[in-house]
């Protein structure tokens, strides 16, 4: 039986990583987070996971959890001085009343007990480095103490379950700890500086900069904490990393690795500020021999990556516990939408939240129920809580009655899908019918808004086809405009909510029309609306407004068949990609999002997208070679990633392989165009014996039945020859390399997606090989 663990401050920094981990290593995990610093974007990729539970929980309150439970790690505490700063009281009950109620769950069940202390109970020290025998000089009332004495309580308070009550607990001393995921205003240093390297404003150092600290990469952090958690040790234990470094030291590196021309500015120094810090880190060497494995210029390249590429995808995160759908002042509008699909339902879902009166239209009767019932029928996260908080406010609904979804829309948008044909144009079938389908229900001066992504020209082509159906009612006037969806699976409600920009085509009049439907997300005036999102509203004609869809998502797919280009000659030559594409991502007219190497992409937008230009431009007699040589490419890379296992393996047939990820990227369960399939299609045929894990995946389709699916990495390894990660799922980077390699029976890790951490598979046996390097 798995075993199950609770763990509180899930949702946050350091605790999302130890779920990840937790669950890659067969754990069941229950999320507890209030979310006052936490995030569930943190552990959104994990909702799809059987053996996840996210609950919104504050633990200074009584908690009960029903059934068994193995471990309680208890992570929750504000961690940050500008968090506790301005949440003392509830620093203070987190660290005793939370400690009290979490010691309670783990004496009532028998578990195992993890606390998350810190090095801030040795306050400013005296002695240097600190060992776990020190007892600290800490100020019982300056600004820190809120943090500080919560987490000395905490401890006593544990140390004496442990003695009165027989609980078997054990006490961790966190040190400075980095890495993915920091909130980039949380005060702390490394965010502080990388943020304001970033975007090129003065480095604020307090003080002169030579107080030390100790940097910790969050990744060995957790591998300490689950040293910890696995062994018999009371502790406490320090788990930090014993090499010392001056804020100013710390600044100028950062700035050094991100290439930044910030000028460094000194401010003053907060009271009670450690003058030194460094770990003493004997006991974890000795009794659970671990020490940090990430040096600090590779955890902090890691961490400014992280960094840049939030800032170039430019993310809010949309968080659900902040619904009140409808919020804004806007004048609501009557709107219909064709097809609830994906960008159907979300489109659907969106405009109700923004305060609209939206009626989704779907010809299947189940679709329209299930979405009535407030059922998702795609994993998209954010979007059932939004999906139904929208129902529940009347402003949406979903029918299957043309009638009633029609017949008083002011605005009618097209989603319906329009897949590709043989030849790899665009099939218009059911956008064709749906608008054959509007006529007898349209009201006058109606405007039909395409979002189905479609050929250039297919504005005048919907304008003839209604004005056909209309052949009985000339009189009847409407309007056509184009606004091309941009929606990424995995972060969709943040798309539509926070966009870079919304395109708009059409004429003037028709165009203002429509941007007043979306003059909240311009303004980012609704309930969960963010003040430093600015969307850009980009107007043209009908033409251009197609013709943008088809060349960002081209221009995407060509830079990453781009990395995969360069993968591909750096192995050749000797050189290490994972090194060359940051390089050239640091450069601001190039940027790092896409520069991906790996197995390529997939989904039903690049593809069709790409084939649809070349399609079209041919019938105009011209070839786009770049063009084909971008679909080329990406193909060529799901064979690289068959050859690497040829190459290793050499004959194939009857070898067992596991692949690591089904879905096309992570964050969703679409299988179209998955290189995963592609890749297991050629296995399959060559003789080879394949098995599966993918958090979301529960059932493939027929042509894939020899296909085991498994729960878990680790079965899927089970007796395998080599195993192949296809999708970078975030949990598949918390992977433990000495459990993967006891199930399998061969030693090659492929990693497809270059997401594994090289570090954490030496020593284990197993032989990693990425893609260029």
């Amino acid at each position: 039986m798995r075993k199950r663990a609770v763990l509180t401050g899930g949702a946050g920094f350091v605790g999302s990583h130890l779920a990840e981990r937790l669950l890659a290593q067969g754990v069941d995990v229950v999320c507890l987070d209030n979310f006052v610093t936490g995030s569930a974007d943190n552990v959104a990729h994990l909702q799809g996971h059987d053996g996840f539970r996210l609950m919104k929980v504050d633990v200074s309150d009584y908690i009960s959890i029903p059934g068994t439970v193995d471990y309680v790690l208890h992570f929750a505490s504000p961690a940050s001085p500008i968090d506790y700063a301005e949440l003392p009281i509830q620093t203070l009950k987190v660290g005793s009343l939370g400690t009290l109620h979490t010691l309670g769950l783990a004496k009532e069940k028998g578990a195992r007990y993890l606390l998350a202390s810190t090095s801030e109970t040795y306050g400013d020290p005296l002695v240097h480095p600190q060992p776990e025998n020190y007892w600290g000089n800490v100020n019982p009332v300056g600004p820190r103490a809120c943090y500080d004495e919560a987490k000395r309580f905490a401890e006593a308070l544990t140390v004496s379950y442990r003695k009165m009550h027989g609980v078997n607990t054990a006490i961790m001393r966190i040190f400075n700890t980095y890495g993915p995921r920091m909130r980039p205003n949380d005060g702390r240093a490394i965010p502080n500086f990388v943020t304001q390297a970033l975007s090129g404003a003065p480095m604020t150092v307090q003080g002169d900069g030579s107080q030390t600290r100790s940097l910790c990469h969050v990744d060995d952090l957790v591998d300490g904490a689950l040293r910890l958690l696995f062994s018999d040790l009371a502790g406490p234990v320090n788990v930090g990393n014993p090499h010392e470094m001056t804020i100013l030291e710390l600044a100028e590196l950062i700035r050094e690795l991100t290439g930044s021309t910030s000028p460094l500015e000194f401010v003053d120094r907060p009271t009670d500020d450690p003058s030194q810090r460094q770990p003493d880190i004997t006991l974890a060497r000795t009794e659970l021999h671990w020490e940090p494995a990430v040096d600090v210029v590779t955890g902090l390249t890691k961490t400014i990556s992280w960094f840049r590429d939030r800032a170039a995808d430019d993310q809010p995160t949309f968080s659900p516990a902040a619904l009140n759908p409808g919020n804004a002042t806007q004048r609501r509008h009557k709107v219909a939408v064709i097809g609830t699909g994906y960008v159907g339902a979300v489109t659907s879902t969106c405009l109700a939240f923004l305060g609209h009166d939206v009626c989704g239209l779907d010809s299947d009767s189940a679709r329209a129920g299930q979405l009535n019932n407030g059922q998702a029928p795609f994993v998209e996260p954010g979007l059932p809580e939004i999906l139904k908080a929208t129902l529940s406010s009347g402003r949406l609904a979903f029918t299957d009655d043309p009638a009633e979804a029609l017949s008083d829309a002011e605005f009618v948008f097209l989603c319906v899908g329009t897949p590709p044909g043989p030849d790899g144009s665009p099939d218009l079938a059911q956008l064709e019918s749906a608008i054959q389908s509007l006529a007898p229900y349209l009201r006058p001066n109606v405007v039909i808004v395409n979002k189905s992504t479609v050929p250039v020209g297919s504005g005048n082509w919907t304008r003839t086809i209604l004005e056909d159906a209309l052949e009985g009612n000339r009189e009847l006037s409407f309007h056509v405009v184009s606004n091309p969806e941009f929606l990424r699976e995995g972060c969709a409600i943040d798309d539509f909510l926070y966009p870079d920009r919304i395109v708009l085509g059409g004429s003037s009049e028709d165009v203002t029309r429509v941007a007043e439907l979306y003059q909240p997300v311009l303004d980012q005036s609704f309930e969960a609306g963010r003040r430093e999102v600015h969307p850009a509203l980009i107007t043209t004609e009908l033409a251009s407004a197609e013709m943008i869809k088809y060349a960002a998502n081209a221009f995407l797919a060509t830079k990453i068949s781009f990395a995969n280009e360069m993968a591909q000659m750096c192995e050749l030559f000797g050189a290490d990609v994972r090194q060359v594409l940051p390089a050239i991502g640091a450069d601001h007219r190039v940027g790092n999002a896409f520069l991906n190497p790996g197995v390529g992409w997939g989904g039903s937008c690049f593809g069709k997208d790409v084939a649809a230009l070349i399609s079209s431009s041919q019938e105009y007699g011209y070839t786009p070679s770049m063009l084909q040589a971008t679909v080329g490419i990406n193909t060529a890379q799901r064979e690289s990633a068959v050859r690497k296992l040829q190459r290793e393996l050499h004959m194939l047939k009857g070898r067992r392989i596991a692949l690591l990820g089904l879905t096309f990227k992570p964050g969703t369960d679409d299988l179209r165009d998955a290189p995963a399939l592609d890749i297991a299609r050629r296995l399959l045929a060559v003789g080879a014996v394949v098995s599966a894990f993918d958090p979301v995946v529960k059932s493939l389709p027929d042509e894939f039945a020899a296909i085991r699916l498994t729960r878990d990495v680790y079965e899927a390894a089970d007796r395998v020859d080599a195993v192949v990660v296809t999708t970078e799922w975030p949990e598949f980077r918390a992977i433990d390399p000495d459990s993967l390699r006891r199930a399998m029976r061969g030693n090659l890790v492929v990693d497809g997606r270059n997401c594994l951490p090289e570090h954490s598979f030496a020593g284990s046996g197993l032989r990693l090989v990425g893609f260029g390097w």
